[in-house]
């Protein structure tokens, strides 16, 4: 709105335009003059006046954010702005039947506003309420991913983080890694995966699974275990990890809408770019409590099922914890990252203990074949090469 002294308190000017069959296209775009008697248009064409008695204001257009202004004795003519600050001129109070018109505009302004306040809401609801089941609709668009696609995610993941010359490629620790890691790849018996085991040359305590079945255990934590059963109760914990589909639902909530919507319609194909595009992002993802809870409970389960003593996964993280604690230095080097990706809480540490003591059976356990130290010094000796 311009207010030009020279016109009086009263007149007023607005951007705006009109609509008629004489000017080009059909409509033009101009200046409004508010006066006491007229709304007068003004453009390069030139000018159309209305009298202010007989006039109509109605509210239109994207949202109602167009007012229209027409009157009886032209009908042809239709003059127009988004500045709706027009119908506060003082001739829309003085004249009853504009006064009216100017009733009828904020009544249908206001109920614009309601309604998009009402959408807003609605949206809002939408999403409030998606946001509360998410962990259900991760865990059922997770599950509508193929193998396949999953294998390629744990692919792309495992390439960007453990690079050939960090892989143990020695056969012999390879075999010895594999006759440890059977018995409970037997108790698995997964019926959607095909696991496939790495050692990783990492100094961390930490371990990894991948969706799609991949593994990698690093080297510090095998040489800091002090017998097999520490390091099945990890790795049994990571591949419950697996089959419970936790980072794949990780990787989907990251994702997320476009991956819940392509896969209530059936477009998993196209989620599939988007989820091998955010793979890298796994390795730095936590897994929430329940997560945790979850996989140590599966975790016990294999442990249990394969005879393995599972009171290893306890004495672990208890063992690293305590030396962590007693040495008072900050972990620098993230050499306790197992502890970092997965905190061994105290409520973690009793949920194993109940566990543990709610199981009849307390030996004897599965005793190994493997010379679990000489496993560790061809390790240690192959570091040192």
């Amino acid at each position: 709105m311009r207010f030009d002294p020279r016109m009086g308190e009263e007149q007023w000017q607005f951007e705006g335009g009109a609509f008629h069959d004489s000017l080009p296209n059909g409509r033009s775009s101009g200046i409004l003059e508010v006066s006491p008697v007229s709304v007068k248009f003004i453009c390069d064409h030139g000018e159309k006046e209305m009298p202010v008695t007989g006039l109509h204001a109605e509210l239109g257009g994207s949202a109602n954010r167009m007012l229209f202004l027409k009157h009886s004795d032209c009908e042809d003519w239709t003059f127009f702005t988004t500045d709706q600050k027009l119908m506060k001129h003082p001739v829309f109070a003085k004249d009853d039947r504009l006064a009216k018109s100017r009733k009828s505009v904020s009544r249908t302004r206001w109920m614009s506003r309601a309604s998009a306040m009402v959408l807003v809401g609605g949206i809002v609801a939408i999403f409030l309420g998606l946001w509360w089941a998410k962990n259900p609709m991760a865990a059922a668009v997770a599950g509508k991913i193929p193998v396949e696609i999953e294998q390629k995610i744990g692919d792309t993941a495992f390439t960007s983080h453990a690079t050939p010359s960090k892989l143990i490629q020695d056969q012999d620790i390879l075999t010895d890694f594999k006759t440890l890691s059977e018995p409970l790849i037997e108790a698995i018996d997964s019926q959607r995966y095909t696991f496939e085991f790495h050692i990783l040359e990492d100094s961390s305590l930490n371990a990894f699974a991948l969706p799609g079945g991949k593994m990698a255990i690093h080297t510090g934590l095998i040489l800091k275990a002090e017998r097999p059963e520490e390091v099945l109760g990890v790795m049994a914990h990571e591949l419950a990890h697996v089959e419970m589909q936790h980072s794949m639902r990780n990787l989907v909530e990251m994702v997320g809408m476009y991956a819940v919507i392509s896969a209530l319609f059936g477009d998993v194909s196209g989620i599939a770019a988007i989820l091998v595009n955010n793979a890298p992002f796994l390795l730095q993802m936590k897994f929430s409590r329940d997560h945790e809870r979850e996989a140590d409970e599966k975790g016990f389960e294999y442990l249990s099922k394969a005879n393995i003593d599972p009171r290893g996964l306890m004495e672990f993280f208890e063992r690293i914890q305590q030396e962590h604690d007693e040495s008072g230095m900050p972990d620098m080097d993230g050499a306790l990252s197992v502890l970092t990706t997965h905190p061994a809480t105290d409520e973690r540490i009793n949920n194993l203990n109940r566990l543990i003591n709610s199981r009849k059976k307390t030996g004897p356990y599965r005793k190994f074949d493997l010379d679990f130290k000489g496993f560790q010094e061809k390790l240690r000796n192959q570091l040192n090469k």
